[in-house]
């Protein structure tokens, strides 16, 4: 599994209790989806996401290996 086998899209929850809210209670962050739409990875920001979009692929390729 490649990186580029993933999407990655931005989402936005509700959560007013989070520090990174906006005055609504919105707060944004970042969603990794593999083929079938099943979120894998996430992040607050892009880059965090992609990082833990690295170790998924990472952990899989090894999973696959065995």
């Amino acid at each position: 599994m490649k990186i580029s086998d993933l999407k990655f899209e931005q989402i936005q929850s509700y959560d007013p209790l989070h520090s990174k809210s906006n005055y609504l209670g919105m707060r944004k962050e970042w969603v990794a989806r593999n083929e079938w739409g099943n979120a894998v990875a996430f992040g607050d920001t892009k880059v965090e996401c992609i990082e833990d979009a690295r170790r998924y692929c990472r952990i899989q390729n090894e999973k696959n290996e065995v």
